[in-house]
């Protein structure tokens, strides 16, 4: 029997897991049907990279906030230790999965295997008359009591109690395992894992580096065409969405950066 479960809410630097990154991570576990808060889990996360200010315009997360707070190699670690194995829901779980796993993938963590559950998917199967099922949108119209929008524990809070307020209405008692089921259609965290990847004879130095911890030499051509040379210590190589990435520290930017392999002009061994 399923005894507690965790809301969760990621906020990003944008809204795809390999270019942008999480800036917040907020979660809070309770009982199904009971709106008190058993603990929470909330960080800033720093992304490595400037937060856009189109984004910033939509979470009012800055920079400035996020500058002392743990990596996101960091942070996912901790995430994980919190959720351990209990059931996770999120509003348009596949979102945060994404960001998740590719955490998950680039930093070379263990991949979760936790039953998912959509709270968007479970509203649409609960309250079909409201204007649209967005968390903001939901929380006025069943006036669920809110501390703001776009802020991952303030969202999660919402969740945890949209949650609560759609088992009244569900038909059956339905269990954790069957409302997973009809709102995820059987999403699971392996769904996510990336492909592997098999390089090219010019570019297998990299996973010499990766097997030997060691630094290499390359010339990269980034979006705009231009050709620069630097050195990195590669600690991954994954593929997603047709598109094959090199996780590596960058010694001329002093960070971890995602290299597109198909822009990896050289390399040259140390």
């Amino acid at each position: 029997m399923i005894n507690t479960l965790i809301a969760f809410d990621f906020e990003t630097t944008g809204l795809y897991p390999i270019k942008d990154k999480i800036v917040e991570i907020g979660a809070v576990r309770f009982n199904p049907g009971d709106d008190k808060v058993i603990d929470t889990f909330n960080t800033f996360v720093n992304p490595g990279i400037p937060i856009p200010q189109v984004v910033i315009n939509i979470h009012g997360i800055t920079d400035e906030m996020v500058k002392n707070a743990p990596y996101e190699k960091d942070a996912m670690l901790a995430f994980l230790d919190y959720i351990g194995n209990a059931p996770l829901m999120a509003h348009n779980v596949a979102f945060d999965v994404g960001f998740l796993m590719a955490a998950v993938s680039i930093y070379k963590l263990k991949s979760p295997a936790n039953l998912l559950i959509d709270s968007c998917e479970l509203s649409r199967m609960c309250f079909k008359n409201v204007e649209n099922h967005k968390l903001s949108t939901l929380g006025k119209s069943l006036n669920i009591e809110q501390d703001g929008y776009h802020r991952a524990l303030a969202d999660a809070m919402v969740v945890m109690k949209l949650y609560n307020m759609c088992l009244d209405r569900l038909e059956n008692k339905m269990t954790v395992q069957d409302i997973a089921s009809r709102t995820t259609s059987g999403l699971k965290f392996s769904d996510y894992v990336f492909d592997k990847v098999e390089l090219p004879d010019d570019k297998i130095g990299l996973k010499h580096a990766i097997d030997k911890g060691q630094s290499v030499g390359i010339k990269y051509r980034n979006n705009k065409g231009d050709e620069s040379r630097r050195e990195i210590t590669p600690f991954n190589i994954y593929s997603f969405l047709g598109k094959t990435y090199v996780s590596a520290y960058c010694h001329h930017c002093s960070e971890d950066r995602q290299f597109r392999l198909d822009r990896i002009c050289e390399v040259a061994v140390k």
